[in-house]
């Protein structure tokens, strides 16, 4: 006898097919067969399968709680963001429930299922930069549990997604010290295997194409270990074609940058002109006060919490880009 609450999973065994298959055959997604769709669809009608769980939840058994996981606490991205998420839930009646995974997968796995099992109506992560299996997101949402993604992008899940222009963030940036008639810009990368990093350095790259200019590799360096990366900024400035102007890809790495700078003896901006990435609030204690790239952080958190709840689009996934606006300041010639 079946459970009086339909689950992707019913659906799933009774098809002998994988839930993840179910998944994507109601929510539109692709590499599934036109015949197992209409299948998993038509079994769904029959079964009065219901996607919109968290309406269910809101009638039922709704632990009126939200779980969000991040991947550390000390950044004021995140931590702005989750002001943004606890000022929209407190609007609906609703609780946070806050974990961080400490930029590993293992624990960031661990705190989405205790999370689950703790009965949350909905759950908003930002994926640490070690994440490469997604599966258990699945699993979750599988669950009945909603997800939404923010400001890192998982391509294996289909969920909505909040996250910042940051491809256009970066060219904004770069764009903006070309125009003042740097050709050499250096390029600071952020951490591997995060999609930030990767659309940051997309927007270098398109913003150095575009003016007409060919991609020198030797102006594009790592940022794994601190200090290798002093090592290779004072290299790269102590050259005779140094550059004269340089994009990190978050604004704590501007910081190692304008250190190194000045243990050299030069002077920004007039020697060498920097832009940061995320408005950092010591950004503006720094000397010279930093110019860099804001995200709207706090926007963010309240739309990702009106997703996870917007219930006319419960079977919809929403990808959601908010735009960012170029700050500045006195580390750049403006």
């Amino acid at each position: 006898m079946r459970k009086e609450r339909v689950t992707i999973k019913d659906i799933a065994k009774a098809l002998g097919v994988t839930p993840t298959t179910v998944s994507r055959a109601l929510n539109g997604g692709e590499r599934i067969s036109e015949k197992t769709r209409n299948k998993v669809i038509a079994l769904a009608k029959e079964w009065n399968y219901r996607p919109n769980m968290v309406a269910r939840n809101l009638q039922n058994q709704s632990s009126k709680t939200v779980g969000v996981v991040i991947p550390e606490f000390n950044h004021n991205f995140f931590s702005v963001m989750l002001h943004g998420v606890e000022d929209k839930i407190r609007e609906l009646g609703y609780q946070m429930l806050v974990g961080s995974s400490g930029r590993d997968y293992d624990q960031e796995k661990r705190t989405c299922f205790q999370m689950s099992d703790a009965k949350v109506d909905g759950l908003l992560i930002a994926l640490s930069q070690d994440t490469e299996d997604y599966s258990y997101l699945n699993e979750i949402r599988n669950l009945g549990i909603p997800i939404v993604l923010l400001d890192r992008i998982c391509e294996d899940i289909d969920t909505s997604v909040v996250i910042t222009d940051d491809f256009n963030g970066a060219f904004k940036a770069v764009n903006h010290l070309l125009e003042k008639g740097h050709q050499r810009i250096l390029h600071v990368k952020g951490e591997e295997g995060i999609s930030t990093t990767f659309n940051r350095y997309m927007g270098y790259v398109e913003a150095i194409q575009r003016k007409g200019l060919v991609l020198d590799t030797s102006l594009i360096l790592n940022s794994d270990d601190k200090a290798l990366l002093k090592e290779e900024i004072k290299a790269s400035l102590e050259k005779e074609n140094r550059p004269t102007a340089i994009f990190t890809c978050s604004d704590y790495l501007a910081f190692v940058v304008l250190e190194t700078i000045k243990e050299l003896g030069l002077s920004v901006p007039h020697d060498v002109s920097i832009i940061g990435y995320a408005d950092e609030p010591i950004s503006t204690y720094t000397s010279p006060k930093l110019s860099t790239i804001k995200q709207p952080s706090f926007e963010m958190g309240k739309k990702a919490v009106e997703i996870l709840f917007d219930y006319e689009k419960a079977d919809q996934h929403q990808h959601v880009v908010m735009d960012t606006e170029i700050i500045l300041r006195e580390s750049t010639i403006n």
